[in-house]
């Protein structure tokens, strides 16, 4: 049974991304949550503990195996909503890796990262696709995903534009005016080209 709907694909089509609310329950959210807090070995009701000195160089966090992870990966929704995508059952699943972003304080700041590409940049491109659970209710101004809506439908045009020196990991933070940022309740998935 599709998990998108019509507009859903219509939305992905024109806008490059798609959330998918409600991809996995509550509780794989929360074991997916404390699984990463205790990796990090942060206490969820201290928040002193969440800017440890000296502080974590980004917001990813080097877990992978954990089971709690594996089980978001594969649930049936999350697995349906690829495969509607992609057009096919037979999925190769990759994975990256968690995500820790406390909240902004004066001593901490948002380390990033800010608009880059997940790819390399050679042409052509094909469809390839990628996506982040929230595991909490993420607000835009709180490290939620952030795009540039339906620049891959510019992508090569802007590269081909480009002087054979530019660098275009670079110039793309010039277009950061563009980027929305993109909320989600947790369980939401969010999918992007």
């Amino acid at each position: 049974m599709p998990v998108l709907s019509a507009a859903d694909i219509d939305f992905w089509e024109e806008n490059g991304y798609v959330v998918l609310h409600d991809a996995v329950p509550p509780e794989n959210c929360k074991a997916a949550e404390r699984a990463i807090w205790d990796f990090l070995e942060m206490d969820t009701d201290d928040p002193e503990t969440w800017y440890p000195d000296p502080p974590r160089r980004g917001i990813m966090v080097e877990i992978y195996q954990h089971q709690a992870l594996w089980d978001n990966r594969q649930y049936p929704r999350i697995h349906q909503a690829f495969s509607e995508i992609w057009g096919t059952e037979k999925l190769w699943v990759s994975f990256d890796r968690g995500s820790l972003n406390p909240p902004e304080r004066p001593d901490f700041k948002f380390p990033g990262p800010y608009l880059h590409w997940d790819m390399s940049l050679d042409m052509p491109f094909g469809l390839r696709v990628q996506g982040v659970l929230y595991l909490t209710d993420t607000p835009a101004n709180q490290g939620a995903f952030t795009c540039i809506p339906g620049f891959h439908h510019k992508l090569e045009g802007w590269l081909n534009d480009l002087s054979e020196d530019a660098d275009p990991r670079q110039l793309i933070k010039e277009r950061d005016a563009d980027a929305v940022p993109v909320a989600g309740k947790a369980g939401d998935l969010v999918i992007w080209h």
